[in-house]
C-alpha cells in the first residue's frame, strides 16, 4: 500500500479516516491488524511532513545587522 501523498493535510485526513475505522470496532481482527498497520504508516507519512515544516522555520536566522533573514530550504531526501 502506497502511502506518500502531496500534502500534510490529506495524509492527515487518511490517518483520521483509520482511526474512525479503528474505533468503529466492527472489523475482524485480521483486518484491524491491516488497518493499525496502516495508521502507523500515516502517522509516520504526517510526522515527516511536521519535520521538513521545523527545519523550514528553523532556515530563518538572523543575518549580521540583526535583521531576520529567509534562507533557502533544500530537503535532504
Amino acid at each position: 500500500m502506497q502511502t506518500t501523498t502531496a500534502t500534510f493535510e490529506s495524509a492527515l485526513k487518511k490517518l483520521e479516516e483509520t482511526v474512525d475505522k479503528l474505533e468503529e470496532g466492527s472489523i475482524p481482527l485480521d483486518e484491524a491488524l491491516t488497518t493499525f498497520e496502516s495508521g502507523v504508516r500515516w502517522s509516520r507519512e504526517c510526522k515527516k511532513f511536521l519535520e521538513n515544516a521545523e527545519q523550514r522555520i528553523e532556515t530563518i536566522l538572523k543575518n549580521e545587522n540583526g535583521e531576520y533573514e529567509q534562507k533557502e530550504f533544500v530537503l535532504d531526501k
